[in-house]
This record gives C-alpha cells, sequence and structure tokens, in this order.
C-alpha cells in the first residue's frame, strides 16, 4: 500500500500520537504511535479525516483505560 501523503498528526497526553494517512485509492487511515514507540492502525479505511481521526483517539482512549 502506498501512503500519498499524510493529513493530520495531533498529539495527545502521555505522549500518544495519533496520524491520519491518505491513499488516493483507498481513503484515509488512522495511525496510532504509543509512547514506546509502537505502531498501530484499525486497518480500515474511511471517507473523511475526520472520521480517521475520531477512530484514532478511540484506540487511543481504548488503551489508556486498558492500562
Amino acid at each position: 500500500m502506498a501512503i500519498d501523503f499524510i493529513t493530520d498528526l495531533v498529539g495527545f497526553p502521555g505522549g500518544w500520537l495519533v496520524g491520519v494517512s491518505y491513499a488516493l485509492e483507498w481513503g484515509y487511515q488512522c495511525w496510532v504511535i504509543t509512547p514506546e514507540g509502537q505502531v498501530h492502525t484499525d486497518g480500515e479505511f474511511y471517507e473523511s479525516n475526520l472520521g480517521a481521526l475520531w477512530a484514532g483517539r478511540f484506540l487511543v482512549e481504548h488503551s489508556l483505560e486498558v492500562d
């Protein structure tokens, strides 16, 4: 999969980052970078960058609740 460009990068408390990439053929995808530097995605593609940001924020909040 080729990423055409990064559209958003948002920082959260504790060193968490949420990024959104856009691939012309598939749409927007969220990426979560943990404070330890691990990168995760939910594997889904979204029609808007806001949808992808929401998904990334959900992943961060869920991870914080589990810790």
